[in-house]
């Protein structure tokens, strides 16, 4: 069936279907319309617009104003410290941004977690709209062990407190003193001469050491170098420089003790003096095809390395090593030279027998 409506008590316009209702100034419009669904009754749709008078449209709620406001971020969000000696100090930057439309203020920095700490953020501190700043999160562990944590920024902006996570594993301190050699051999070395050998110290822990004492035994020998109240730091190195002058003939033994906060090494020295020999060694080679200035000659050392043995380019392309003793066994090589004190490669070695 179709629903009704009366157009009694309306004026013009009734015909339309719709009427003024004089009392609420109120527009009423009033639509058939065929529905297509239930038992296609029509139904009554009815829609109406109020206005009061001298006023605007009721029900109709201005938008919101757009205030501006800070935004407060952090990269990164976490502070990781994975290998901290324990009582030394790791340090992670973490830059602030402000990703807001107004500056934002930072009152106060709230941190947990034992070793855990912050350096270079002055508080309070003001980051205007887009910009940044940085600060420091520091990690100084006393004891061996694995550390968690968080540093807590307050502020006056919305996502406040803005929380970095801080984790941090710490090492037990450890300092390791080792030498390059356990022993040097001099070998025979002429009465009133003198030989020297190198010796490197390292801190092979990860933690500092300090030199306490270097005591030298034996006749003939001497160190210099480092030496008592030097500093190492984790993978430092110091260098020593050991010297053989024997003043007679025959073997000798001697030691470096060398003391430390991290222990105690010990390096057995050997050598033996000898006599001057009535031989000599004559030296010749081929002229370089270079344009060169002079030759250098050099011999080789105990330990297997080589020692020039004219402080001068030889211009001669011939050399006679008179510094010998009886019963050794020399082995020889020269290098050649030119204006620029370039110096060449070794050549082929010569051994030299003495009887």
């Amino acid at each position: 069936m179709a629903d009704q409506w009366s157009d009694q008590g309306s004026e013009q316009g009734a015909g339309r279907g719709s009427y003024v209702n004089k009392t609420s100034n109120r527009v009423v419009a009033l639509v058939l319309a065929a529905s297509l669904i239930g038992n296609g009754c029509a139904g009554v749709v009815m829609g109406s617009n109020s206005t009061a008078k001298g006023g605007t449209s009721g029900g109709v709620t201005p938008p919101p104003a757009n205030n501006p406001q800070p935004q407060l971020s952090a990269t990164p969000m976490s502070a990781s410290f994975p290998l901290v000696t324990a009582g030394t100090s790791g340090s992670q930057t973490i830059t602030l941004q402000n990703g807001g439309t107004s500056a934002v203020t930072i009152s106060n920095a709230m941190v947990t977690g034992a070793g855990f700490s912050t350096s270079g953020l002055a508080l309070p501190t003001s980051i205007a709209a887009g910009q940044r700043t940085t600060f420091n999160v520091m990690f100084t562990p006393s004891s061996a062990g694995n550390a968690a944590g968080s540093v807590s920024l307050v502020s006056d902006a919305p996502n406040s407190p803005l929380v970095i996570s801080a984790s941090g594993t710490a090492l037990a301190a450890t300092a390791l003193l080792s030498s390059s050699v356990s022993s040097l051999d001099f070998g025979s070395v002429l009465v009133g001469s003198a030989a020297s050998l190198g010796v490197t110290l390292m801190n092979a822990g990860n933690a500092n050491l300090t030199l306490s004492s270097l005591l030298v035994s034996g006749t003939g020998f001497n160190v210099t170098g480092a030496g008592a109240n030097t500093v190492l730091t984790p993978g430092q190195t110091a260098a020593l420089n050991v010297t053989f002058s024997p003043t007679a003939a025959g073997t000798a033994a001697g030691s470096i003790a060398i003391g430390s906060s991290a222990g105690a090494v010990s390096i057995a020295l050997t050598g033996s003096g000898g006599q001057l020999s009535s031989h000599t060694v004559a030296l010749a080679w081929d002229p370089s095809t270079s344009d060169v200035v002079g030759y250098y000659v050099y011999r080789a050392l105990p330990n297997g390395t080589f020692a020039k043995i004219n402080p001068a380019p030889a211009v001669l392309t011939a050399y006679t090593d008179a510094n010998i003793q009886s019963g050794q066994t020399y082995t020889y090589v020269v290098t050649a030279i030119d204006a620029n004190n370039v110096e060449s490669d070794y050549s082929d070695p010569v051994l030299a027998i003495i009887p």
